[in-house]
């Protein structure tokens, strides 16, 4: 039944992206960040509904139907085009018999192509919260579910992600949303109708539950910082204040009894197993980083076992540490920074910490220009405060998971640029002679 539901919704979804083609770009970006075949039992569960919603915004592009004169050439443009040409050559000169290799190849392209066309739509407010939304329905939808489930099994729920995609695991799920919890703050502050203003503070609520719930460490980090930053730092810091205490509350009435045991290892990391496999995965990492300095070994090379075996003895940036080699097969890198390093060598990683740092680079430049153009414009300042904490977010939680491949960052960091070229042109109006 839930398959047939969906199909008739994207039946009819189908006439209206092809009425216009934002409609398709925005349905192109939440299907991407939702995966909603993840949630089927039935014939709907290979429907390729991403694919169907990409080829239509291309072919309506293609046709004319979004004129690409339009398109607004970009600094990160620029960046994820030099990240996506690197990327296919470390793909191309990658360790043979890597069966993840094209797997996380495609994970990043379709990522970065869909931000490469946003500046082809997105130019306007309403456009820049339009792909807020559906960052916050795609990847709050797999939060607020998550929340439920704790709070209906007294926080006994094991947290996950939609089952064979890239948020599977609870580590990775937890890092996601809390990528996803400032941009649902945000909504919760310029949502004009009551209900829907307070039904993205019920999401936040429930998405920080899920997070919390998910017994991740690095989840827990970044969700401090998340906590930090609203209560501390930012102009609605009492609501900030007030929504975590209720929220901690409501999280030591449901936490589970091992929650804070767990908790209590990150004081002890040095003598916690998994901490230690971790920094043993970061040292294998760099090693391969050495060996390969420009292109890496390819996409999760360390995860085969041949080139496990190759560099598990090798000396990599944590040699200092004179770890013992252990006796596991290999692991995932479990850092976004090691696995970047790894995978593409040290330029790609550049690449990629040039491209976070940009954005918060944006946010400095927005909160600037803002000030000359007024209190209306305070939508903007607060916008790119919460895309700036979603990136650094993710930044704290993904220095202990292995997501660097995770489409929703790039879409944030190309909304920030998009956000700094609306900014630029008001700002250019109200100063004549400025160049954008």
């Amino acid at each position: 039944m839930r398959d047939l539901m969906f199909a008739v919704m994207m039946l009819l979804a189908i006439p209206l992206a092809m009425a216009r083609p934002l409609n398709a770009y925005l349905l192109w970006g939440w299907t991407g960040v939702v995966v909603p075949t993840a949630y089927f039992y039935g014939f709907m569960t290979d429907a390729r509904v991403n694919f169907l919603f990409a080829i239509l915004t291309i072919m309506l592009i293609v046709l004319g139907r979004v004129p690409i004169s339009t398109y607004q050439v970009n600094r990160v443009s620029w960046l994820y085009l030099v990240f996506f040409a690197h990327a296919t050559l470390s793909f191309a000169f990658a360790y043979p018999n890597n069966p993840y290799n094209a797997q996380y190849y495609e994970y990043l392209v379709k990522g970065l192509v869909f931000c490469l066309v946003m500046p082809l739509f997105i130019r306007e407010r309403v456009h820049l919260h339009s792909v807020i939304i559906v960052i916050v329905l795609g990847l709050g939808l797999h939060g607020v579910l998550n929340g439920l489930k704790a709070i209906a099994s007294g926080g006994q729920h094991n947290v996950g992600g939609p089952a064979g995609t890239m948020i599977a695991d609870n580590n990775h799920l937890s890092t996601a949303l809390v990528l996803c919890l400032p941009l649902l703050f945000y909504l919760y502050q310029y949502s004009r109708n009551f209900l829907i203003r307070w039904g993205f503070l019920g999401a936040f609520v429930l998405v920080a539950l899920a997070v919390g719930g998910s017994g991740s460490r690095g989840g827990f980090i970044a969700l401090s910082v998340v906590a930090f930053w609203l209560v501390l730092t930012s102009r609605r810091r009492w609501t900030g204040l007030i929504i975590f205490l209720l929220l901690a509350g409501l999280f030591l009435a449901l936490a589970p009894a091992d929650w804070f045991s767990r908790l209590e290892t990150i004081k002890e990391a040095s003598t916690d197993q998994s901490f230690n496999s971790r920094l043993f995965t970061w040292n294998v990492s760099s090693a391969i980083a050495l060996t390969n300095p420009i292109f890496g070994g390819g996409f999760h090379a360390i995860q085969t076992q041949g080139v496990w075996d190759q560099f598990k003895g090798a000396t990599g940036l944590l040699a200092f540490l004179d770890m013992p080699v252990p006796a596991y097969r290999p692991k995932a890198s479990h850092s976004i920074y090691f696995e970047i390093m790894g995978d593409l060598g040290f330029v790609g990683f550049a690449i990629f910490m040039t491209i976070l740092f940009h954005a918060i680079y944006s946010r400095f430049v927005i909160k600037r220009q803002v000030k000359s153009l007024g209190p209306g414009w305070l939508w903007a300042r607060d916008m790119a405060d919460m895309l700036m904490l979603a990136v650094i977010a993710y930044m704290a939680g993904g220095a202990a998971v292995s997501l660097g491949y995770f489409e929703a960052i790039y879409m944030v960091v190309m909304l920030m640029e998009m956000l700094r070229l609306h900014v630029a042109r008001a700002h250019s109006a109200a100063t004549p002679g400025r160049k954008t």
